[in-house]
C-alpha cells in the first residue's frame, strides 16, 4: 500500500522518495563499496532500504543493530549470533553458497541453518566468512549487500577491531557492498572515523544519502495519495489536523495512515497516534538517559527548553543554569553534542530544537522529572 512511503506517481514539484530510492539502487549496482543512508528517527531509512533490496533482488545480509541500543557494550559472540539468521536466510535462497560456507573454519551448516563457533579451539573468523561469501558472489556474478541497520551501535563492540575488517572488505572484496543506516549520525561518523587519518577507513570514498522530513504540502499529498490508493476519502480538515500534529515525519504519517485505515480517519485517531507514538519516543529517550543517570535532570531541562521553541546555544545554557546551577561551557557543549549525536535534537539556522514532534509532545507533557 501507499503507506510504505513510496509514492506511485512521480511529482517533480514535490519531495519524492523515489529519487532517493533510485540513487540508492544506482550506488549498489555501480558497485559502491560503502554507502551511508542517514536521517533522523522515523525518516524512512529502513523502509527505503528494504524496498531497494526487494527491487534489486540481489542477495543481502541484513543485520538489525537496533536491539543493541540499550546495551553499554556488545561482545563479538553477540554479533555472530545476530549474523546467523540472515546468513541462514541467504543460504536458504542460494544453495550453492553451502560449499563456500562449509570451507570456513568454525562455520557449521545443518540443512539451511548456519551456526558460528566462538570456542577458543575453533573460532569463526568474520573476515574469512566474508571472504567466502564474496567468492561465492563473484562466481555467481552477484553482488551481496551487507546491511547494518543503525550501524552506529557497533561502536559498542568489544574484543575485536571491526574497522580493519571493514577496510579490507572495502579494498579487496569487490562483490560486497556495505550499507550502514544511522539515525544517530554523529555517532555513526565517530564509529567509522572516515575523517580520522589514523582510521583504517580514512580516505575511502563513501556514498551518502540523507533523508529529510516532508514539508506541510508534501505531507498532505502523501496522506491524500495513500488513502486514495486504499479507497478511503478522508475529510481534508482531518488530514490538515494530522499534519499539524505529526509534522513531516514520514514514520508518524505512515503510522497514522495504517491505523486510520483500520480505525477510521478522524481526529480521535490522530490524538491516539500522538499518545501511542509519544510513549514510544519517550521510551527511546529513557534508553538514552538510563546510561546517563547523573546528567538526567540536565538533559531533560535542556530538552524541555528546546521543545518549547528552538533556541540558540546561549539561550539553552542560560535556561539550564537558571534551573540547575552553573555549568562550564565545555560540559554544556558536551551535553548538547550528545543529544545531537543521538538524533534527539537538530540544529537549524543556529537554533537547536527537538526534531521529533511526538518527542516534543512527550517532553512537554512529562516535564523535567
Amino acid at each position: 500500500m501507499y503507506f510504505d512511503e513510496r509514492p506511485k506517481e512521480r511529482r517533480e514539484d514535490l519531495y519524492d522518495r523515489d529519487r532517493e530510492l533510485e540513487l540508492l539502487k544506482r550506488y549498489i549496482l555501480d558497485g559502491a563499496p560503502l554507502v551511508l543512508l542517514l536521517g533522523l528517527r522515523r525518516s524512512g531509512k529502513t523502509s527505503l532500504l528494504k524496498v531497494a533490496l526487494s527491487e534489486l533482488r540481489e542477495p543481502a545480509i541484513f543485520v538489525d543493530c537496533r536491539s543493541l541500543e540499550e546495551r553499554p557494550a556488545v561482545s563479538m559472540l553477540e554479533l555472530y549470533s545476530m549474523l546467523e539468521e540472515p546468513v541462514s536466510r541467504l543460504l536458504g535462497r542460494w544453495s550453492k553458497l553451502r560449499s563456500f560456507l562449509e570451507a570456513v573454519e568454525g562455520v557449521m551448516v545443518h540443512g539451511i541453518e548456519v551456526k558460528f563457533s566462538w570456542s577458543k579451539r575453533k573460532r569463526t573468523s568474520l573476515l574469512e566468512l566474508l571472504k567466502a561469501i564474496n567468492s561465492w558472489a563473484a562466481e555467481e556474478g552477484r553482488r551481496v549487500i551487507l546491511v547494518f541497520d543503525e550501524g552506529q551501535e557497533l561502536a559498542k563492540l568489544r574484543g575485536v577491531r571491526l574497522l580493519p575488517i571493514l577496510a579490507y572488505v572495502y579494498d579487496h572484496l569487490r562483490s560486497l557492498t556495505m550499507i550502514f543506516t544511522g539515525s544517530k549520525m554523529g555517532l555513526l561518523y565517530r564509529f567509522l572515523r572516515v575523517e580520522d587519518p589514523s582510521s583504517p577507513l580514512y580516505g575511502r570514498v563513501r556514498r551518502e544519502i540523507i533523508l529529510g522530513n516532508f514539508t506541510r504540502e508534501q505531507s498532505l499529498d502523501f496522506l491524500r495519495k495513500g488513502f486514495e490508493q486504499v479507497g478511503v476519502s478522508p475529510r481534508e480538515e482531518v488530514l490538515e489536523y494530522a499534519v499539524d500534529r505529526l509534522d513531516g515525519v514520514v514514520g508518524w504519517l505512515t503510522y497514522f495512515g495504517v491505523v486510520a485505515v483500520d480505525r477510521g480517519v478522524n481526529r480521535e485517531v490522530v490524538d491516539n497516534v500522538m499518545e501511542e507514538g509519544s510513549r514510544l519516543a519517550w521510551s527511546e529517550l529513557e534508553n538514552f538517559l538510563k546510561m546517563r543517570a547523573v546528567a538526567r535532570r540536565r538533559y531533560l531541562i535542556m530538552l524541555k527548553r528546546m521543545a518549547e521553541d528552538p533556541a540558540s546555544w546561549s539561550e539553552v545554557k542560560r535556561h539550564l543554569e537558571a534551573l540547575d546551577g552553573l555549568i562550564s561551557d565545555s560540559d554544556f557543549t558536551l551535553l548538547l553534542k550528545n543529544l545531537l549525536d543521538a538524533g534527539f535534537i537538530e540544529r537549524v539556522n543556529g537554533k537547536y530544537g527537538v526534531a521529533d514532534p511526538l518527542l516534543r509532545y512527550a517532553v512537554l507533557h512529562r516535564g523535567a522529572r
